[in-house]
Parts: structure tokens; sequence; C-alpha cells
């Protein structure tokens, strides 16, 4: 039979604290950029949407956002007959 040893227990404290404080500290800053993506579409917000879901599908947030996406801000033109959006957001990896 084997038994553990203080020093075998030590050392997996040791590393479960670690991790534990690694998971607390606030290093969100490291896991975020920024990205952009653009889009063109009939109308303004079908612009907006499509700019946005290029930003997910490129971050792998699509079809299931599982990364924290700040509201994006959008630079949008008309041409004569689409609109045209530019989309920044910040993204934060989890």
């Amino acid at each position: 039979m084997r038994y553990c040893t203080k020093e075998s227990v030590l050392t997996l404290l040791i590393l479960a604290g670690a991790a534990i404080a690694a998971g607390l500290h606030p290093a969100a800053a490291a896991s975020c950029t920024t990205k952009a993506g653009s889009a063109t579409g009939l109308t303004r917000g079908f612009a907006e949407y499509e700019a946005l879901l290029i930003i997910r599908q490129t971050t792998g947030n699509w079809p299931i956002q599982t990364d924290a996406i700040s509201k994006p801000t959008y630079r949008c033109r008309q041409g004569n007959v689409l609109w045209s959006c530019f989309a920044t957001a910040k993204v934060c990896r989890k």
C-alpha cells in the first residue's frame, strides 16, 4: 500500500495554491485584444450585425460566444445602395 509523504502533500498544496492565485490574479488586461471587422448590407443595422459577426467568427466566438466581447463601436457610411460598416470591439479571453 502506498502512502503520501509530507513532502508530496506539501507540494500538492503549493501547486493548488499557485493555481488558485493564478485564477484570481487580474491578468485580464494581458488577455484582451481589440479586433475589427467590416461588412456591407442593404440596411445599416444589417451591415453592423455582419461586421460584429466577422469579429465573432475570427476570434472563435461563433456560433457560441465563449469570450467577453465589449460593446462594439461602428463607423458606417451609405453608398448608392449599400451600407458599409467597420466595427471594433475588445475581446477578452476567459
